[in-house]
């Protein structure tokens, strides 16, 4: 190898290096209670600005699809009993209204629609989501309300005004609390019946549940269509192989 071939391999070993560190330090800070979000223009765009964006994203959305998975789990643990507590009742009418549905009952529930409304979101499809919606992070929704996701709001003088449109957009508390009004959006909304349909069906046939089988029912997310429906697949083709290299560290540094 010449030398200037191991200057160059060198280099890159060296920039790897960089950026795992770089990824631990702000998936450290993800960590944090109640974040906000930082201003990403800092960061160049590219590497560096993608790998900071995803290592803060994606510790909040494992945060809030593992609560999701924990009331999911409960509800298949308990659905068959025949004798309930008080407690165990109350936290049924909890979940169930959270999520607009009615459960007079234990044994009025529809089972089958709960459970498709309480479930998880592919980490991928959120974290192309937020990226197709803020901007990586830097659109002015993100940095001042910590809305990734393009969340409207329609009471007067609510969140955050788009400048030169009556449109306003929702401003959350920290961009944990936007994750799970994100997550809640699809599972709840009456526009993504299509979307909890198809994933009910994946989880009912033994079928992976991915970004790539549901992107086609999120027709109803943005007025763009089935514009919005490729840039989303054209984000997720591109980004997957860093999303699951960063997913794959943060867990290793867990273990």
């Amino acid at each position: 190898m010449s030398q200037s071939s191991s200057a160059r391999v060198f280099a890159a070993m060296l920039f790897a290096a960089a950026l795992c560190l770089f990824a631990g330090v702000e998936q450290s800070r993800a960590s944090e209670a109640g974040m906000q979000m930082p201003d990403l223009r800092e960061h160049q765009a590219g590497p560096e600005r993608k790998i900071a964006f995803f290592s803060l994203m994606i510790p909040l959305i494992e945060q809030q699809n593992a609560e999701i998975a924990q009331e999911r789990q409960w509800l298949q643990n308990v659905r068959h009993q025949r004798r309930w507590s008080v407690r165990e009742r109350h936290r049924l009418s909890t979940i169930c209204e959270r999520y607009g549905l009615s459960c007079p009952a234990p044994a009025a529930v529809n089972w089958s629609q709960l459970l498709a409304h309480v479930d998880t979101v592919p980490m991928q499809l959120v974290l192309i989501q937020a990226v197709e919606e803020s901007g990586w992070g830097t659109s002015r929704f993100a940095r001042e309300g910590n809305n990734l996701f393009g969340i409207r709001c329609f009471a007067n003088a609510c969140g955050m005004a788009q400048r030169g449109s009556g449109r306003r957009y929702q401003a959350f508390e920290s961009v944990g609390e936007a994750v799970r009004a994100y997550l809640d959006n699809l599972n709840t909304h009456r526009g993504y019946e299509q979307f909890r349909q198809k994933r009910a069906e994946l989880r009912r046939t033994h079928r992976s549940v991915t970004a790539l089988a549901l992107i086609p029912e999120l027709n109803n997310y943005s007025i763009r269509g089935e514009a919005y429906l490729a840039a989303l697949q054209s984000l997720l083709q591109t980004n997957a192989p860093l999303i699951e290299r960063l997913r794959n560290d943060s867990t290793d540094s867990l273990s």
